[in-house]
């Protein structure tokens, strides 16, 4: 019997939490397969159905490509890049190149969660069938691509305890440190968990299914990657629909230009009728700014009922806490002027509460999503940028996770990779303006680079935008179907407006109105 020896370490995350982790390390090493791996290059399919709304089932193909870790070492290990493939309806007419799907993250787990959710397949996928053939490319080392280079991270670090900066550097590095050795010894090559190795992986599933040309959908991260095989492999893609820009630079998220989307935000707020009397003297700006100066100056310890144990619990919120708090805790944007009210009023037991709930949940990361990430980077001149500007010092380092770990992990595909790049692919790059994930001015620095595109912004869109756009416009629905089937542009609107907000109402007006 193989001995087994359980390594349980507690270590403090950066948002001053608790790092539980726990491996299994043998003591003998694993029984060694007599069979050889499979071919470089190989692809298995098989036939899965998809149980739909309406009863009955569509039927896919899902299977897994099998590629090199690492595409320059001629002994490289065997991965699997987990596919799916949607053949094209009858309404597509034939010969259109196939469309491939991107998704963003980099943290996509695979589609068979989502698609046990009914209704999923019609909403999304289904419409994409009437333009050609639609095939979902899994990431390299994450989810259901295999090896899943999974991070397991439970968050427990007592709410009551402050954390100092030293220790919260030190315990995240010493996480990742400890994660890339594991995965290392496991005989993965985390040096070719990069995009330009993810955008490889595409163009060899395009040759393993016989396509000749493609169409890349792509968003977020999925946009990243895109733009990553429009660059290396441009003579194979016919078009591109692109959303929530993260070009080869903007791995770093931009302080500043999160801020902006705050700043709208505040004056559209402030012009509501069920919100104006309760907006704070000089705006919920100047409020939220007020909030962070207090924490900073003096911590705030408020005690409220753990939902699980029913037990009281002190939660304490401190500077390093600020930043997270001038992003709100609840509501999305349309609760972010009920949160800047509520703690502006003194108010922090609904922050406390959700503090709680995070607590109690489980978190995961991949080795993969530091590597492509990592790798991805960013030049020396922008994180100066970065740095220098006057947002940091209301929402604090929003890249830490990235400053703190990047030489552990150390992955750069360095300047080269992080210049623009000019293209003449016809492209529709659509962009929400209240995008927090992917910045709007991501777009606008972007798109003059590609020289045959159509730029729509969405009017308070959010970080999916394209799918918002949908819902919202049928103009846009019917234009960018179009495009995708034929190239042509003309259909398509020059911006797409979602309809006016519905503000959330802060808890403590909604008592008084009972």
């Amino acid at each position: 019997m193989k001995r087994m020896l359980i390594i349980t370490t507690v270590l403090i995350f950066a948002c001053g939490s608790l790092l539980v982790q726990t491996e299994l390390a043998e003591a003998d090493s694993f029984h060694k397969a007599v069979a050889e791996s499979p071919a470089l290059g190989t692809i298995f399919l098989y036939p899965e159905r998809i149980r739909l709304k309406d009863g009955g089932f569509f039927a896919a193909e899902r299977g897994m490509m099998f590629v090199p870790t690492k595409r320059s070492d001629k002994k490289s290990a065997v991965i699997g890049i987990e596919i799916y493939r949607f053949s094209a309806s009858a309404k597509a007419k034939p010969g259109t190149p196939p469309i491939f799907f991107l998704h963003g993250g980099p943290s996509f787990a695979g589609l068979e969660r989502s698609l046990e959710r009914l209704g999923t397949f019609e909403e999304r996928w289904l419409p994409l069938l009437d333009v050609s053939d639609v095939v979902v490319v899994g990431q390299r080392g994450i989810g259901s691509s295999k090896p899943n280079t999974i991070i397991d991270i439970n968050t427990n670090f007592p709410l009551d305890r402050a954390v100092t900066e030293e220790e919260a550097v030190a315990a995240l590095r010493e996480v990742c440190a400890k994660e890339r050795a594991f995965w290392e010894g496991q005989g993965v090559d985390l040096s070719g968990l990069t995009v330009i190795e993810a955008a490889a992986d595409v163009n060899d599933v395009r040759k393993a299914l016989g396509y000749e040309k493609i169409i890349i959908w792509g968003g977020s991260f999925g946009s990243h990657w895109g733009m990553a095989f429009m660059r290396y492999y441009p003579e194979i893609v016919e078009r591109a629909i692109l959303r929530g820009m993260e070009g080869p630079n903007h791995t770093y998220d931009h302080p500043g230009h999160l801020w902006n989307v705050y700043k709208d935000v505040a004056a559209e707020a402030e012009k509501a009728p069920e919100i104006k009397g309760l907006i704070p003297e000089g705006g919920l700006i100047e409020a939220i700014k007020t909030v962070v100066k207090r924490v900073k100056k003096k911590p705030v310890k408020v005690t409220v009922t753990d939902p699980k144990t029913r037990e009281p619990q002190e939660v304490l919120f401190t500077a390093r806490e600020a930043g997270r708090l001038a992003r709100g805790y609840s509501g999305g944007l349309p609760g972010w002027p009920a949160n800047v009210i509520t703690l502006y009023n003194g108010n922090f037991s609904e922050a406390a509460k959700r503090a709680v709930l995070r607590q109690g949940s489980r978190r995961f990361s991949t080795a993969s999503f530091y590597m492509l990430d990592h790798g991805s980077g960013i030049t020396p001149d922008r994180e100066a940028e970065l740095k220098a500007d006057l947002a940091v010092k209301i929402l604090g380092d929003i890249n830490s996770h990235y400053t703190m770990t990047r030489d552990v992990w150390g992955s750069d595909l360095g300047d080269e990779f992080r210049q623009n790049f000019e293209t003449d692919i016809p492209t529709v790059i659509v962009h929400g303006t209240w995008d927090t994930s992917t910045p709007y001015e991501n777009a606008l620095e972007l798109v003059p680079y590609f020289k045959n595109s159509k730029f729509i912004p969405v009017i308070r869109g959010p970080h999916g935008a394209i799918r918002a756009a949908m819902r919202t416009s049928e103009k846009f629905r019917k234009g960018v179907m179009h495009f995708a089937a034929t190239g042509e542009m003309s259909e398509l609107p020059d911006k797409v407006e979602m309809p006016p907000v519905e503000w959330v109402i802060p808890e403590s007006e909604k008592k008084k109105e009972n």
